[in-house]
């Protein structure tokens, strides 16, 4: 109704042209950006673990070679299987 001194309406809830609809959208707006951060950090997350499920498997040669590497078999083991499985 009234200017005050600085140019404000002062009746009621409306003092300093917030009013409850002012802050109902202010809320609004915040829940909206949260839930936009939440959906996107989701959505990276399950791209990163979807991945994990797309590593191709290991061939028999691979296993032989982490096998012979990790020192499970000896030389001669390694070398006979790797024959057999090259035939």
């Amino acid at each position: 109704m009234f200017n005050n001194q600085y140019g404000f309406e002062s009746n009621g809830f409306t003092g300093f042209g917030f009013g409850v609809p002012h802050i109902l959208m202010i809320v609004g707006i915040i829940l909206t950006m949260f839930a936009i951060v939440y959906f996107v950090t989701k959505a990276i997350q399950n791209i990163g673990s979807n991945m994990a499920y797309a590593k191709i498997p290991l061939s028999a040669v691979d296993i032989l070679d982490e096998r012979f590497a990790n020192g499970e078999i000896s030389e001669e083991e390694y070398r006979v299987s790797i024959d057999q499985l090259l035939r």
